[in-house]
């Protein structure tokens, strides 16, 4: 049987994101702590996509925002932890948390207008 392309099955799954109504909150808008110690940005929100199921976190940084698996946090608490370097998101001030924190907080805002 031949394979379906990566674009025909991404069109065949169903994706959702998910987002908290406070921020930060238990997963949104919580720091993220690279391998190396960096800040390097805050979780934007978590998607979902299947089948097969695929969850990764969306993650907002200084002029860029990457998904990353699930699988590549380490631990959740204060703060979010992942397991391995990222090499694409320079390394946030406390400032920087505060503002992207606010842009999410208003994305979300809009959506529920």
């Amino acid at each position: 049987m031949p394979k379906k392309n990566d674009k025909t099955a991404e069109a065949a799954s169903i994706m959702a994101e998910l987002y908290e109504l406070s921020i930060p909150g238990q997963l949104i808008g919580k720091e993220v702590i690279d391998s190396s110690a960096r800040k390097i940005g805050v979780i934007r929100n978590v998607k979902i996509t299947f089948p097969p199921t695929k969850v990764n976190v969306i993650i907002k940084g200084l002029d860029v925002e990457f998904q990353l698996s699930f699988d590549s946090i380490a631990t959740i608490g204060g703060v979010v932890q992942l397991k391995e370097t990222i090499k694409q998101a320079e390394e946030l001030e406390i400032r920087d948390v505060a503002r992207l924190r606010e842009e999410i907080a208003n994305e979300i805002a809009s959506y529920l207008r």
